[in-house]
């Protein structure tokens, strides 16, 4: 289901956080799909159920998901967090391009790295 390791410098919810917003971005996991119950993950990995519950309540802020009480959590639709991938998108690039600047990397360089990689996909 999820894959999380116990050990290692990553908080645990931070793990499962990317793991399943990744699920969800990718589709693996579907619109309107129920995640599985809180107990349920945290019986299979073996941690807090609190660290699942706050998992999951940071997908909903996100956007990833919303709640039914009683019913659990699901996955919304695209649209409704594609807001929260771009601002994520951007900051990452942002970092991305602060680090290479810092390296050496000029803003030609960068843009001709950049024309690459949109060709390759």
């Amino acid at each position: 289901m999820f894959a999380i390791q116990i050990s290692g410098g990553t908080p645990i919810s931070e793990q499962l956080f990317t793991h399943i917003s990744d699920l969800i971005i990718s589709g693996a996991l579907k619109e309107n799909e129920k995640l599985p119950a809180v107990r349920e993950v945290a019986r299979e990995l073996a941690i807090n159920p609190n660290t699942v519950q706050k998992v999951y309540q940071l997908l909903e802020q996100k956007g990833f998901t919303y709640s039914l009480p009683g019913k659990g959590s699901y996955v919304k639709g695209r649209a409704d967090y594609q807001d929260e991938l771009r601002q994520t998108a951007t900051e990452d690039f942002t970092e991305a391009v602060t680090k290479a600047l810092k390296k050496g990397l000029n803003a030609e360089e960068l843009i001709n790295i950049i024309k690459n990689i949109g060709e390759k996909e």
